[in-house]
């Protein structure tokens, strides 16, 4: 019988440390279903959903600690997320900085129960201007009861020089 799961793994960046993950994954009978890496300052994170067979699951954990004990590893039960309709699209966010910006985009995406399926964002100082520019890319999805024009007009309200662009 096959299990799924979710394991984080994270550490100091190596050379070809994604490949050699693969590569022990492979020979231990595990496949990787989904996958997503971030690599930031010297650092690697990736998060994925692993399915090997019940057997060997345990065995398989044990060698990767064995086999990078520089890295750590986290492990969680896969849950099927059962979303409902919902409208999925990427968001793009501009606007100039500030002291709790991010809480109150997170507070507005809460409120109106958006998943953010990805997020990434940057503090940019412009000396030309002699502000700092807060710029995010969001893939979210919204219920279907929540339109892009709400979330547009919800998200308008923290910044009086926002800009906000949707793509499909």
């Amino acid at each position: 019988m096959k299990h799924k799961f979710i394991t984080t793994v994270l550490g100091a960046l190596q050379p070809n440390l994604l490949q050699s993950l693969a590569q022990v994954s492979r020979e231990m009978g595990a496949s990787w279903e989904t996958t997503k890496v971030i690599k930031l300052d010297g650092q690697f994170t990736a998060m994925m959903r692993v399915m090997i067979s019940t057997e060997q699951e345990l065995i398989f954990k044990q060698h990767l600690a064995q086999k990078f004990p520089q890295l750590t590893f986290v492990y969680a039960e896969f849950e099927h997320e059962n979303l409902p309709l919902c409208t999925e699209f990427t968001l793009t966010l501009d606007c100039n900085d500030r002291a709790g910006l991010t809480h109150d985009i997170n507070q507005i995406l809460s409120e109106l129960e958006a998943s953010v399926e990805h997020q990434e964002s940057n503090r940019v100082q412009v000396t030309s201007i002699g502000k700092t520019v807060y710029s995010a890319k969001l893939n979210l999805r919204l219920p279907e009861n929540v339109t892009q024009a709400l979330l547009i007009t919800q998200l308008e309200t923290i910044a009086d020089n926002i800009r906000i662009n949707i793509e499909d």
